[in-house]
């Protein structure tokens, strides 16, 4: 099946920016009556939930490192390593919570690119069952 080129720029632009221009896409095809392909509303809601799941990773892990600094010798390692892990930069300001998200949007970018279908274990498994694929 050939994807539109239309249709594979909107999902990139989808996951760059972390589900905003989704929710705006739906929003203006719904209200021009426009029908949106399986492929595109498949990359529209994936990347609405994968922003609503990077948002509760965050959560958890700063309620986490909140609660395990205050016990004493473990306190301070867990304010270590989240010193090491998202505010000391690798490369120019790329701290490794940086790149990871980055790697995982550009995989994404790149498959929507070529017109294949992106594929992130659990979060497309749910995206299918919800919203069909």
């Amino acid at each position: 099946m050939k994807i539109a080129y239309s249709d594979r720029l909107i999902s990139i632009l989808a996951y760059f920016t972390f589900g905003i221009f989704s929710l705006i896409w739906i929003i203006f095809a719904n209200l021009t009556k426009k029908s949106i392909t399986n492929y595109l509303s498949f990359n529209l809601y994936q990347a609405i939930f994968l922003s609503i799941v990077f948002a509760v990773i965050s959560l958890i892990y700063s309620i986490a490192i909140n609660l395990i600094s205050v016990v004493p010798f473990i306190g301070n390692f867990a304010k270590w390593l989240d010193i090491a892990i998202n505010q000391t930069p690798l490369y120019f300001t790329f701290t490794i919570t940086g790149l990871i998200t980055t790697l995982i949007l550009c995989y994404l970018s790149f498959l929507c690119l070529i017109g294949k279908r992106p594929h992130l274990p659990l979060i497309s498994d749910i995206i299918k069952s919800n919203f069909g694929g």
